[in-house]
């Protein structure tokens, strides 16, 4: 055998090895195309999905690369995190209480530049925030608190 066979051989069995070590963990998060429920449906909570559903929800649009070892397993892994954090497929689950923490956090980091992460936003541009974006997700946040607010006083809570 020449050696370029020789190597043509080796890759492919390097190849399906690594097919093989490939679970594609992204299938054990779960993924749909329902649509996300935020409290309204405004511009700022266009920009929330369109910056933050990805990892933030139920409708992940995986990239080409999610199933490419060892991208597939920290991809798999941030997504879960984010859903830990903050879920907006599960909006209507969280207690009031827990919907004015997550709401102030989402003002807080994105106002401060942590969400979407740098990273992210170098693959997504679409999910890049303007500082109106910021301005107007900040302000959206404020009337969600005071409409919660005045929602669990009528409800006597």
């Amino acid at each position: 055998m020449t050696r370029r066979v020789k190597l043509i051989i080796v890759l492919a069995v390097v190849a399906a090895a690594f097919e093989r070590l490939q679970t594609q963990p992204q299938a054990d998060i779960k993924s749909n195309n329902a649509r996300v429920r935020l409290l309204s449906d405004s511009d700022p909570a266009r920009v929330l999905v369109r910056a933050c559903a990805n990892c933030h929800s139920n409708v992940t649009r995986w990239p080409w690369y999610s199933h490419i070892v060892p991208f597939s397993w920290w991809l798999a892994k941030h997504v879960h995190e984010g859903r830990e954090k903050l879920d907006f497929a599960r909006w209507e689950s969280y207690s009031l209480p827990q919907k004015r923490d997550k709401l102030e956090s989402i003002c807080g980091v994105t106002l401060m530049g942590r969400m979407p992460p740098p990273f992210y936003a170098v693959m997504h541009p679409e999910a890049r925030l303007s500082g109106s974006d910021k301005n107007g997700v900040c302000a959206w946040v404020e009337k969600q608190i005071a409409a919660e607010g005045a929602h669990s006083a009528l409800d006597g809570k």
